[in-house]
């Protein structure tokens, strides 16, 4: 059983369906429990496709793995008897819950409603971890889990295209950015490329289909935030033929979670960063062809991940010894 929050469509949602289809794949059965529980609950549209039913009881036994989002540590204390995996999809939500509760509410919550608390990494009977990445398994590691499973996603379908599928152009000296990750710093980079002919476009309100096409039309996609976890965007501009260009905090500071080469990986914090930045984005729309491929071995390891996912269930399988 799945636990997922209810009508929401972002990158966490969508993995944790994944994760659903794959134990059905395997011949499991699994299914959605969306949180907070209601009647009406039903799979969102965007993810009816993976084919994972929808439960709205939750089944508390110790034949059933509860799978549990690390924005939901909390339920960790509301599940007795079944088996437990916390899947650290990230970690900016799990830093962000503790924030929002003023000290007084924390310590009522703790004394009068003790499964609200989140979890705080003690070793708990009858729970395992999962990590969506290098980075979050540094963190994990950093709060004593060093068992962690890997378990990391794959891109919808739609952006999963062969490299002959790969829109070649005509391709505008256009550059995308999400306006909710590192918007502070990506608005210097917009100033410092004033006159440079590069056009910049904030990817906000565009349905799938969209995105799409705006990648696959598009010379350059940049992610100047906080890489919480193994963010999707710039893995689906990558595989749409955008050269990406990144900063090097959270997921983005290893070779692991973002296995791009280290020309396209900036540091925000070097002094001339925006005048270098300039110069590089310039040189990938004039030489796009040759920046494209330098970048084709990140789109085979996009390519590959729906495959490493389906060995990262198999062994989650394992480790939790179910049977069919």
């Amino acid at each position: 059983v799945i636990l997922c929050p209810r009508k929401t469509e972002t990158g966490g949602p969508e993995a944790l369906h994944q994760l659903g289809a794959a134990l059905i794949a395997a011949g499991y059965e699994a299914a959605m429990h969306y949180v907070p529980a209601r009647a009406s609950n039903q799979c969102p549209p965007r993810y009816v496709h993976y084919g994972v039913p929808v439960v709205h009881e939750l089944a508390d036994r110790p034949d059933v793995v509860v799978v549990i989002p690390e924005a939901m540590t909390d339920w960790v204390w509301r599940v007795h008897q079944a088996q437990r995996l916390i899947w650290w999809l990230s970690v900016a939500f799990y830093r962000q819950r503790p924030k929002k509760w003023t000290k007084r509410a924390k310590l009522w919550l703790r004394e009068c409603l003790p499964s609200r608390r989140p979890y705080t990494f003690q070793p708990l009977p009858r729970l395992k971890h999962a990590h969506h990445g290098e980075y979050v398994r540094r963190f994990l590691v950093g709060h004593g889990i060093t068992d962690a499973l890997p378990l990391c996603e794959y891109l919808s379908p739609a952006f999963l295209l062969r490299e002959g599928e790969v829109p070649a152009g005509p391709r505008r000296n256009q550059c995308l950015y999400n306006p909710r990750k590192g918007l502070a710093f990506t608005q210097q980079v917009i100033a410092a490329c004033a006159g440079s002919g590069i056009e910049f476009l904030p990817l906000s309100g565009y349905n799938e289909d969209e995105l799409r096409a705006l990648f696959g039309t598009s010379k350059l996609y940049i992610d100047f935030g906080e890489h919480p976890g193994r963010d999707r965007m710039p893995r689906e501009a990558a595989a749409c033929g955008c050269i990406v260009f990144t900063g090097q905090r959270g997921s983005a500071g290893n070779p692991v979670d973002v296995p791009l080469p280290t020309f396209y990986k900036l540091d925000e914090q070097e002094p001339d960063v925006l005048a270098v930045l300039r110069t590089r984005l310039l040189r990938a729309c004039e030489m796009y062809d040759e920046h494209r491929q330098a970048q084709a071995e990140y789109r085979q390891w996009i390519r590959a991940l729906p495959q490493a996912f389906a060995t990262d269930v198999a062994d989650l399988i394992a480790a939790f010894k179910l049977s069919l």
